[in-house]
């Protein structure tokens, strides 16, 4: 809602540099605030005649479509279409005042119905400009159509299964069946379909068979009959159909004089413009879709949320990470409180994290026994580990970072691990994934070098509050409340493993830093087809499309 909107713009334009464009969209807010009027604040709990509510949300269409030379009545049934909508919503008016009353939150539903198929006719060269038919054409059925005399009948959909309809004998009855019950065949209806076609084709003068090249964006099959007349005629002296000049010259309104392959792009920003700061979740964005990270991190361009969005796997997995979080911070350097008392730190964390997360009713319904099951699989692991350990030290959603320098200049690395534990055998480190975590070998190859990352600052003391320490293990819990409710996966728990691991990590983010952050190199789109990106934000503006098919061929 507006309040909503409100609330997200003060802090992401709170800069002072930022005040005028917070002044701008504050007035913006104003407008559409007025414009709107009690529309936008319609009680919920309270049903309302639908006639009401047709009137409030005209009044906030037309003071929306209003401008300062306008009114917004005029504008919005101006035309051909403001004309076909204004008399399709007078007819709507007497329906809904006869309509008893019903919730706010159901009359989108209700309009949207109302709506369907109210659109400006779609053939607009048979309509005269009073909404009535063109006085020189007629749309008719086979059967109306063979009683009246045209000078030029144009005979459409002759697509497979489209016109002759497909046979289908029903879900109930078999052919066989039919025929005992003295039903007619279903190739009966057809026989007499063609009849009507064969008498309105060789009535007209001039007959076009036509038919679809495509529908609903996929490729149609012309109607075998079609095909097999087609391929007799070519085949006869004189009797060939002939080929009007219009196919070819709608042909060459798509075919460019001379084709030229698009390049991928290859940009090379200059080395004041690239940054000196890289996380540790982007390293993997930087091997896979460089041209990614270079919009996002040169560019500084990200995705805007689409407005009154449903929640969706993000937001499912931030409410995750808060309440273990909070269930790990009750639990740490503390002996191990039982299995009853630990199930009931789980319960407050996670209804204290869906309080703050504040979905809906519906989607916190949902959730509620997804954290539940989640919360049995977290009880049974701790308190292997505790009791096993004895009392153990867990920081959370802890920052570090780690300066790297190379000929004389500096990049840092920075991370936000979600876990890591102080085991007397070392650092254990966690991460949490609601989805599919990393596999073994995309961690051990590099292709995801989160967790590496993060023990090689870890080890050199990069991570606040944690001193510098060898990791004891690597490890992922997948965390997703369904019917495998929780899932933990060992990428490695042999010190030295961890160690080289972080170091070849290390290693080869030094390399990468020289290359693109501190060196020249293009950030080119996609330079590893095997290496997939995590997201796909940047695709159009890197045109895959236009040359990733070019270079295949």
């Amino acid at each position: 809602g507006l309040d909503g909107l409100r609330a997200a713009a003060r802090p992401a334009l709170a800069r002072e540099e930022q005040a005028e464009a917070l002044a701008e969209v504050t007035a913006l807010l104003d407008v559409l605030d007025t414009a709107l009027g009690g529309f936008a604040s319609l009680p919920e709990g309270r049903a309302l005649p639908p006639a009401d509510l047709l009137a409030a949300h005209l009044a906030a269409a037309e003071a929306l479509a209003g401008t300062d030379r306008m009114p917004g009545g005029l504008r919005l049934y101006a035309g051909e279409e403001g004309e076909a909508l204004a008399a399709h919503l007078a007819a709507l008016a007497p329906a809904m005042a006869a309509m008893p009353p019903l919730a706010a939150a159901s009359w989108p539903a209700l309009f949207d119905a109302a709506m369907d198929g109210a659109s400006a006719p779609s053939l607009r060269a048979t309509r005269g400009r009073d909404g009535g038919a063109h006085p020189r054409v007629e749309i008719l059925g086979l059967l109306e159509a063979r009683l009246l005399t045209f000078d030029r009948v144009v005979l459409g959909a002759l697509d497979e299964t489209v016109w002759p309809i497909a046979t289908d004998p029903g879900p109930w009855m078999s052919r066989p069946m039919r025929r005992e019950f003295g039903l007619p065949e279903p190739e009966a209806r057809i026989g007499r379909v063609c009849a009507d076609f064969l008498l309105a084709a060789c009535a007209a003068p001039v007959a076009v068979l036509s038919r679809a090249a495509r529908r609903g964006g996929a490729p149609t099959v012309p109607a075998r009959w079609l095909t097999r007349l087609e391929t007799f005629l070519a085949g006869q002296d004189g009797l060939a159909l002939p080929q009007g000049p219009g196919m070819a010259w709608a042909g060459l309104l798509d075919r460019p004089a001379r084709v030229t392959p698009c390049a991928r792009p290859a940009p090379r920003p200059a080395q004041g413009q690239r940054p000196r700061r890289i996380s540790v979740t982007q390293v993997e964005t930087l091997i896979a879709d460089p041209y990614a990270f270079y919009a996002r991190n040169v560019l500084r361009l990200f995705p805007l949320d689409p407005l009154d969005a449903e929640a969706g796997v993000l937001d499912y997995g931030n409410l995750v990470h808060a309440a273990m979080a909070g269930f790990v911070k009750r639990l740490s350097d503390r002996p191990w409180p039982g299995e009853d008392a630990a199930e009931a730190l789980w319960s407050e964390a996670a209804q204290r994290a869906l309080e703050e997360a504040a979905p809906r009713p519906g989607l916190a319904a949902f959730w509620a026994p997804r954290l539940a099951r989640i919360g049995g699989f977290v009880v049974e692991q701790e308190a292997a580990l505790r009791l096993g350990a004895g009392r153990i030290r867990s920081v959370t959603e802890v920052k570090g970072e780690w300066p790297l320098r190379l000929d004389g200049q500096e990049v840092v690395l920075h991370a936000k691990a979600d876990r890591i534990d102080l085991l007397p055998t070392g650092l254990r480190i966690l991460d949490y994934k609601t989805g599919q975590p990393p596999s073994g070998e995309e961690v051990r190859d590099g292709r995801k070098p989160q967790l590496t990352l993060e023990a090689a600052i870890a080890a050199r003391g990069g991570f606040a509050g944690v001193p510098p320490g060898d990791g004891a293990g690597l490890l992922y819990w997948r965390l997703s409340g369904g019917p495998v409710p929780g899932e933990e996966k060992v990428m490695a728990r042999d010190p030295a493993v961890v160690r080289l691991l972080a170091d070849d990590a290390l290693n080869e983010l030094t390399g990468l830093i020289g290359a693109f952050l501190l060196g020249t190199r293009a950030f080119v789109a996609r330079p590893h087809p095997k290496r997939a990106p995590a997201g796909s934000d940047y695709d159009h503006l890197s045109r895959i499309a236009e040359w990733a098919g070019a270079e295949d061929a």
